[in-house]
């Protein structure tokens, strides 16, 4: 989701006062890389699959909501088609995201995995961006972690790489947390964590997050979203 961070980037700017962060957060035992992270993973959904992923963000007193849904129809491509509602100066103005991804070494237990993901952004902070996701799992697949490599190209503005990096650690059979660091050239990186819980196995989770931008103490932001995984092409 190298797009996404270019949309955290620009909320963070706005801030003006701290935001307390969330103090217990929840995670799913089986959900991929995903919410609450914005390091991608480098899986996909199963062929006929599909999952809405929604949150709300929130930095100094500005808020962004987003929804972004995804299938796999072809058993090669996830597809997604998302929306958002961001922050502006005066009011709140839209965006709209088509996203493709697909996996180029399925990831093993014990083993590692590779992925691309290819993003337009249109409207608010139009932009186009190329990410190369590589995830590497221990403990069967208990502990991951998730590198990205990419870049992104805003509308009328010069392409930057873009990088991230996250940890996930499963806690028990519904409880996991991660945490992540990632950036792109000549812009602070951020750091944040996050964690989801299971609310139906298999079906819904919750989902929260914390992030800062390194050396900006004002530039804080959390997050909390649901996300629901179905079948209904298969």
């Amino acid at each position: 989701m190298i797009w996404y961070q270019t949309m955290q980037r620009n909320l963070q700017r706005k801030t003006q006062l701290p935001v307390l962060a969330l103090g217990l957060l929840l995670a799913a035992p089986d959900a991929p890389a995903g919410r609450p992270l914005t390091v991608d993973d480098a899986g996909i959904a199963d062929f006929g699959n599909c999952q809405l992923e929604s949150w709300v963000e929130t930095s100094g007193g500005k808020s962004a909501s987003w929804a972004m849904p995804a299938c796999n129809f072809t058993g090669n491509w996830e597809l997604a088609l998302g929306a958002a509602s961001l922050p502006a100066d005066q009011g709140h103005r839209n965006a709209a995201v088509l996203q493709g991804k697909t996996v180029l070494r399925p990831l093993a237990d014990n083993g590692w995995g590779a992925g691309l993901v290819l993003a337009r952004q249109a409207g608010a902070q139009a932009a186009t961006s190329l990410n190369l996701p590589v995830s590497l799992a221990w403990q069967g697949q208990d502990t991951l972690l998730h590198a990205n490599l990419g870049a992104i190209r805003p509308q009328g503005a010069r392409p930057a790489a873009t990088w991230g990096l996250a940890l996930e650690r499963q806690l028990g059979e519904f409880t996991g947390i991660g945490l992540e660091r990632f950036g792109q050239r000549g812009d602070s990186a951020t750091t944040s964590v996050g964690v989801r819980r299971a609310i139906v196995p298999g079906r819904l989770q919750l989902d929260a997050s914390w992030g800062r931008k390194s050396g900006q103490p004002r530039a804080t932001t959390w997050s909390l979203g649901l996300v629901w995984t179905g079948a209904p092409l298969q």
